[in-house]
């Protein structure tokens, strides 16, 4: 009998506000790097709630010239939206799971998909770096859980997860 795939996720009582030397912070991003509430918020401007338009560090970032340093947030960079990306205050690495903000469920997941294997790839090749990854695609993008857990899945391609991520959720299970 098979057993059905799940990620071993763990609940945090509250949004993680800084990172250790060793930790990269992955979350889901959309393609014009406007991360502006979900984990793409926390990386941004460390609060994932969906308040940037009152926020106003996001706000300077969001007018402010590219190349600015008001653009670089906790762990993100404003209009940046794929790879490791670095912050002032640490890393993250972006996984893009929709194409503009509010386009729920826009980028197939097959491209998803190729998007984690080569995060798969870049986590394998860095044992020294432990990586907090979010429940990417889920919440904004609108896939469900049991989507993006199959997702994942094919991207392993058989292999077990590295040992070096851990799967993080905010208050919720």
């Amino acid at each position: 009998m098979n057993t059905p795939f799940s990620l071993p996720w763990e609940t945090c009582a509250s949004s993680i506000q800084s990172l250790a030397e060793h930790e990269v912070f992955v979350f889901g991003s959309n393609a014009t790097g406007f991360h502006g509430a979900g984990s793409a918020g926390q990386a941004m401007r460390g609060d994932a709630r969906n308040t940037w338009r009152t926020d106003a560090a996001f706000l300077a970032a969001k007018d402010a010239p590219a190349h600015s340093p008001l653009r670089v947030g906790h762990w993100a960079v404003f209009g940046q939206a794929r790879g490791p990306m670095q912050g002032h205050s640490g890393k993250s690495y972006a996984v893009q799971t929709i194409v503009r903000p509010g386009q729920r469920r826009s980028l197939p997941l097959g491209e998803i998909g190729s998007q984690l294997v080569t995060l798969l790839d870049f986590v394998r090749r860095r044992p020294h770096l432990t990586f907090l990854v979010t429940p990417l695609g889920e919440g904004s993008a609108g896939y469900t859980r049991a989507e993006m857990e199959a997702t994942w899945q094919a991207a392993l391609g058989g292999q077990p997860l590295p040992t070096n991520m851990r799967f993080i959720q905010i208050g919720h299970t």
